[in-house]
């Protein structure tokens, strides 16, 4: 089965809708018009939500450790998360503390990074679309 990779550049003045889709299918041959193709390009100009990957939320972590010491404190957790999106900030750092602390420090070091990416990951925070 031979795979396609589909980028669409609409203006960036017109939000891109149904007719995009439209002019796209009315202009590729009929033998790459499956239905699975054309969902998977609605979906791309819907802009369904894209899960953080691991990375990205490590990058993020890191971003806000304002003091570089390598280690997070519950403060700069909250400013993470409400950087992620989160409703309740406080409550999601109070949570990932209590997940990732494994010395019981009241901080996320280095080493127990991992485990506060695991558990950020599991919570489903995805990539947010620009207004």
């Amino acid at each position: 089965m031979t795979r396609f990779i589909i980028y669409i550049y609409p203006r960036a003045s017109i939000p891109p809708n149904s007719n995009h889709i439209r002019r796209f299918f009315k202009n590729l041959p009929k033998a790459l018009h499956p239905p699975s193709l054309h969902n998977m390009v609605r979906a791309i100009v819907n802009n369904k939500p894209v899960p953080l990957p691991e990375d990205q939320l490590r990058n993020t972590f890191k971003k806000f450790d304002t003091d570089n010491d390598n280690q997070l404190s519950i403060g700069e957790l909250t400013k993470a998360f409400q950087f992620l999106g989160s409703r309740f900030p406080g409550y999601r750092a109070d949570r990932s503390l209590l997940h990732a602390d494994a010395n019981n420090d009241g901080f996320v070091n280095q080493e127990e990074m991992n485990q506060l990416v695991n558990y950020v990951a599991g919570l489903g925070f995805t990539v947010r679309r620009n207004p």
